[in-house]
């Protein structure tokens, strides 16, 4: 009898830690997904902004604005990728589907 309460324990104890792990991970994976959609959102912003104001007075600002857009960008997808790669959220990650992201967007200004 004391041998089933233990096992149930065990197994109890274990499912909940599991459960506590995955859910953590996808916490923290949702957060830096959710900075690379929104960092994406206000690349394409800026590049419309950009396209805009080609032969404009502003061009030059915006072009400034699209440049620290890229860059939030890649940021961005740098600590999606490295969160990612923590040995810790690589499986529960990958059973729940996270993936990493391409890199979508132009190496150039435009």
């Amino acid at each position: 009898m004391t041998a089933i309460i233990a096992s149930s324990i065990a197994f109890f104890s274990t499912a909940a830690f599991i459960a506590l792990w995955f859910w953590v991970v996808r916490k923290e994976l949702k957060a830096k997904q959710n900075m690379v959609e929104g960092a994406q959102v206000q690349l394409a912003a800026s590049r419309m902004q950009c396209l805009k104001a080609k032969d404009a007075p502003e061009a030059q600002k915006a072009l400034e604005i699209l440049d620290r857009s890229h860059d939030i960008y890649r940021q961005s997808l740098e600590l999606y990728h490295m969160t990612l790669r923590k040995p810790w959220n690589l499986v529960p990650g990958f059973l729940m589907g996270f993936r990493r992201v391409t890199d979508n967007s132009k190496g150039g200004i435009i």
